[in-house]
């Protein structure tokens, strides 16, 4: 048997950690062992149903065959507050990749451990667990998400309508942190700017806490959005779904700098994958363990609706 164990730390943009919200998965079946769990209350295909199987862990594995049906099950596990789990796979997963895709759906950026094993059978089962940095901090963000789409958004509101109006909310309400970027690693990792916690509760962010603000905002509105980071660029914004069509937000390219109250600017708003070309200032990861490429994100994107 063949082990190993790694630990990864995934962000962009000093994008850190955040919390998690109460458990949102429905177990449908029991046969044997085997439980069919749906997670009924996610925007990223509630119907699909995850096989779990009892194993030597003691919170069993769930089975997956691709790193996009894996980092759908690991977003919704953190999103429902799940902070250990397994999987088991016939394949031989790229687990970099796996938790990738989970960053692009979870609520927060997230530190991953794993151990796996290679059975004699073939079978590769990893036991993962899942550390974020303030697990009070997240349910504060979500709280004020909550409050915000209350205050702003009419339920009779088209998808696009709702994306516009919190793109509109957060500009207004944020400005950009230009001091953030100098600090260290280390002194990023304590500042809320880099967090959705800058926009919600201090006004101020960078791109990151911009894209996780939105993010939140947009979850709680039940307009999916997945999150972009691009390390070419330092950059990060969002991908939401409006009727089943990919629409670009960057709320931060959107927020002059430095900061005009009152002004609200749209040039990065729904934007179309073409639209967002023709910008001629976005630029995509080329695809590798630790990033994800344009192509993927956007193969990812039609995965889920």
């Amino acid at each position: 048997m063949n082990r190993k164990k790694q630990s990864v730390a995934l962000g962009l943009c000093a994008c850190l950690l955040g919390g998690c919200s109460g458990e949102g998965f429905q177990v449908r079946q029991l046969l044997a062992g085997r439980e069919s769990v749906v997670f009924e209350q996610s925007l990223y295909l509630p119907e699909y149903e995850f096989e779990k199987v009892r194993c030597d862990v003691e919170e069993g594995c769930y089975q997956v065959n691709t790193e996009m049906e894996a980092g759908l099950l690991i977003g919704n596990l953190i999103d429902s507050g799940v902070r250990k789990a397994a999987i088991v796979s016939e394949q031989d997963l790229d687990l970099d990749k796996v938790f990738m895709y989970a960053l692009t759906i979870s609520p927060v950026t997230f530190e991953a451990q794993y151990s796996q094993r290679q059975q004699i059978t073939g079978i590769r089962r990893t036991v993962f667990t899942l550390t974020v940095q303030d697990e009070q901090e997240l349910q504060r963000s979500r709280s004020h998400a909550r409050r915000v789409v209350s205050e702003v958004i009419d339920p009779a509101m088209e998808d696009w309508q709702k994306v516009q109006a919190l793109h509109e909310w957060v500009v207004l309400n944020t400005a950009y942190d230009q001091q953030a970027p100098l600090l260290t690693m280390a002194q990023r990792k304590k500042n809320i700017s880099f967090r959705a916690a800058g926009v919600f509760e201090r006004g101020m962010a960078t791109c990151s806490g911009y894209m996780e603000a939105m993010h939140l905002l947009l979850n709680e509105a039940g307009v999916a959005s997945l999150k972009v980071f691009s390390n070419t660029m330092d950059h990060a914004w969002n991908l939401v779904n409006v009727g089943g069509q990919m629409r670009y937000v960057d709320a931060t390219f959107d927020d002059p700098v430095p900061d005009e109250p009152g002004r609200v600017l749209t040039d990065s708003l729904l934007l179309s994958p073409a639209q967002l070309h023709q910008l001629g200032k976005y630029e995509f990861d080329a695809s590798t363990s630790t990033t994800l490429s344009e192509a993927e994100l956007e193969a990812y994107f039609e995965f889920l609706f």
